[in-house]
């Protein structure tokens, strides 16, 4: 919920032009939804999703599903990548007496 808010916070405020750059003024060139964004807009949608963000044309929806703009498939959620994997999936979780070799 926090991050849907977050989201939609991000994208009003986008919509509402106070962060918007022209493509002349950007480093980087990102759009989402139609909108060129600026350096610190994709500074934290990569904190919000947890990955470095290529240049490219994307739409982004309020529920954090992304993807390539004219390409209505969606590529994925936003903070897929911030869940860290568990113990077991990175092979760190052991039975008792096995790390001894009991």
């Amino acid at each position: 919920m926090k991050i849907r808010i977050t989201i939609m916070a991000f994208l009003f405020a986008g919509i509402a032009g106070s962060f918007v750059a022209s493509p002349a003024d950007a480093q980087r060139y990102v759009i989402v939804n139609g909108q060129f964004l600026n350096s610190a807009q994709i500074q934290r949608l990569e904190q919000l999703g947890c990955v470095s963000i290529p240049d490219g044309n994307y739409w982004l929806r309020s529920d954090g599903w992304w993807g390539y703009a004219g390409d209505p498939t969606p590529q994925g959620q936003l903070g897929d990548y911030c869940r860290k994997p568990s113990l077991s999936e990175r092979g760190l979780l052991y039975r008792p007496g096995e790390i001894l070799g009991e």
